[in-house]
């Protein structure tokens, strides 16, 4: 699948969040249908990007178990920093990045440890810094 990205920062940030899904391939692996994965990203339990070329395309690292059910507790990380969803690249890439708050873990690890406490926490500080 091709980014469609604009600049090389766009592509590095692709290639780091990835691999991708994309509706029509994820949702039949998981039993869902277009909607119902358009109702997790509405209740804001799961992310879903959209690249610069229009294609809507859902993290891989979000995703656990031969199910690929969301991480537990993603969506009280997600409440706790974006809690509108205005901006899922930018949660997407502050899931993945390092943190030394967490033994330099990324918050999907340290989801992925049973620390969502901790996540959630810094989620929490991270949004308020965000918001306007």
């Amino acid at each position: 699948m091709s980014a469609g990205a604009d600049s090389v920062h766009d592509v590095t940030a692709y290639q780091e969040l990835g691999p991708f899904y994309e509706a029509a391939s994820f949702g039949p692996l998981r039993g869902l249908q277009s909607q119902s994965l358009d109702e997790q990203v509405r209740r804001g339990e799961i992310i879903c990007l959209t690249t610069s070329d229009g294609k809507r395309v859902y993290p891989g690292f979000q995703f656990d178990g031969p199910k690929l059910a969301p991480l537990p507790d993603l969506a009280l990380v997600l409440d706790a920093l974006d809690p509108h969803g205005r901006d899922p690249w930018g949660d997407a890439i502050w899931l993945r990045e390092t943190r030394p708050e967490l033994e330099g873990r990324s918050p999907v690890q340290a989801l992925r440890d049973g620390d969502a406490d901790d996540v959630t926490a810094l989620a929490r500080q991270a949004g308020t810094l965000l918001e306007p």
